[in-house]
């Protein structure tokens, strides 16, 4: 894998000789995203219309949208591929607790009833989708392929439409500082093909918030694609990586059929330590495995894998809601009393 800069010129020339932005942001481009969606016939970059204007604010991300450019086929490049170096540092002490409920999802942006699940649905399939109970807004079937896995589904209801970068993830990468308006655009941002993925339910189950330092998709020939992606989502909304989430990265990128050209990004230093306290109180529930606050009320929103670090984490939670009795979080999928059996340090 290339690691020098020399291709970085080349291939932006090539991709504005290609095809001309059609945003109106005069930005110069400064990622070139490969899509390798299913077959490596070709590959085109298509930016849809973002959900919401960037924010100005002080230490806001920024999302950044290239427009229509055609990338090089990625079987015979014609030059390298350009990736930001993602600024490294480690999960900072003393963050706020994550909490799903914060990131509000799925959302009917513009109104025509089809919700971010269903714009993501319709956008992937291969074919002409079918609606459920004859409407416009709940698609039933269709033609898609999940790249985590390889295989093709024809059923809506098997799949989930999976963040690229788990909003877990995401929120110790920085998001922990971002306003709710800013984490509901991130959880239905369609400004990028690549951030939200139509996954079978069992590999989004395994992944859970879990980065390429802990899971990768089972079909190795993604690899190339999912580390440019993640790299793509992170480098938009100005999140941070940790050392061994890189090293990982780099792993993946190895994998690529062509060059790949890691660029400099700068963003403002990490701080250590925040000042947050995080939002479990000394009268909260303690969890036995971990003898800390359960992060979340037990009798509070819905709940999934996802959301937990941990086994230990998940199981403690799991029983505090009432365990195998009520299983009221739907965390026990074989119905055995353990829960969330995919994450790390179960039995």
């Amino acid at each position: 894998m290339g690691k020098s800069l020399s291709g970085v010129a080349v291939m932006l020339a090539l991709a504005l000789a290609c095809a001309a932005p059609t945003s109106p942001d005069p930005t110069p481009i400064a990622t070139i995203v490969l899509d390798l969606q299913a077959t490596f016939d070709a590959a085109t970059i298509t930016a849809r219309t973002p959900a919401a204007e960037p924010s100005t604010r002080t230490g806001a991300h920024t999302p950044s949208l290239a427009g229509s450019v055609m990338a090089p086929n990625p079987t015979t490049p014609a030059s390298d591929v350009a990736v930001a170096q993602l600024v490294i540092a480690p999960i900072p002490g003393g963050l706020p607790s994550y909490d799903r409920g914060d990131w509000k999802h799925w959302i009917d942006r513009d109104r025509d009833c089809q919700d971010t699940r269903a714009e993501v649905l319709i956008a992937g399939s291969a074919v002409a989708v079918g609606f459920r109970n004859g409407g416009q807004c709940t698609v039933d079937n269709g033609q898609w392929s999940a790249p985590y896995t390889g295989v093709t589904i024809g059923i809506a209801r098997v799949l989930d439409v999976d963040h690229m970068v788990p909003l877990a993830n995401a929120h110790r990468s920085g998001a922990w500082a971002w306003t709710d308006e800013e984490r509901k655009n991130y959880a239905n941002d369609l400004s990028f093909d690549g951030h939200l993925i139509v996954a079978t339910a069992s590999a989004n189950r395994s992944k859970g918030a879990r980065g390429p330092e802990e899971w990768k998709p089972p079909d190795s020939s993604y690899w190339c694609n999912y580390a440019v992606d993640w790299i793509a989502v992170k480098t938009n909304w100005n999140l941070t990586a940790t050392a061994g989430e890189w090293t990982a990265l780099e792993d993946m990128l190895e994998t690529c059929s062509f060059e790949v050209v890691i660029g400099a990004s700068a963003a403002p230093p990490i701080p250590e330590t925040i000042t947050h306290t995080a939002s479990a109180t000394p009268e909260s529930p303690f969890g036995s495995r971990t003898g800390e606050p359960l992060r979340y009320d037990p009798k509070g929103p819905d709940r999934n894998c996802g959301d937990f670090g941990t086994w230990a984490e998940a199981q403690d939670f799991y029983e505090a809601a009432g365990g195998p009795e009520t299983d009221r979080h739907r965390l026990d999928r074989g119905r055995n009393g353990i829960a969330c059996e995919s994450l790390p340090g179960a039995p």
